[in-house]
């Protein structure tokens, strides 16, 4: 299944949780204060600096070739190698918790183990060389793709570029 899929999927059960309706007005204030973001940069973590293509070299191993906007998907960067290996950041408001929640509970195809200090909580997905994290509802999804050498794609390294963006903002 290809990590679009995967969004897919955890976009709709992300949006399923959050689709009841608050039955008393201290429900609602409670169900917005819960989903609260401290900050969210405008655009994605490329547009606001937050990872920068010397970050991205680090991982990759490799110089960063391009450094562009996700298509269809403001909220994601990618930063390119030569060789097209891939470094993809995504922020996420509001999806953070159900998210993590969603891998770590067993509910994706695929295992995940738990990764410490990072954010409030971090799962790593080994096969996908992806790490999902939240802190304060916000989502850093960062994952490496592509045929180049990976020996930076670890849940260590990509964990630190999710506590660089929190640290932000």
């Amino acid at each position: 299944m290809s990590r679009l899929a995967y969004f897919s999927v955890i976009l709709f059960l992300a949006l399923s949780a959050c689709s009841k309706p608050a039955s008393k007005t201290g429900d609602a204030a409670s169900l917005s204060a819960k989903n609260a973001v401290a900050s969210t940069p405008a655009g994605n973590a490329c547009d606001g600096k937050l990872v920068t293509s010397a970050d991205a070299a680090e991982i990759l191993g490799a110089p960063v070739a391009s450094e562009a906007t996700l298509a269809g998907d403001a909220q994601s960067c990618m930063f390119t190698t030569a060789d097209f290996t891939t470094l993809t950041i995504s922020l996420r408001p509001a999806l953070g918790r159900t998210t993590v929640d969603t891998w770590a509970a067993g509910n994706m195809p695929m295992p995940v183990t738990d990764v410490s200090g990072v954010g409030e909580r971090a799962v790593w997905q080994s096969t996908l060389k992806e790490i999902n994290a939240e802190k304060n509802n916000l989502l850093c999804d960062i994952g490496v793709v592509g045929p180049g050498h990976n020996a930076g794609a670890t849940p260590e390294k990509l964990g630190a570029l999710c506590n660089k963006i929190f640290a932000a903002m």
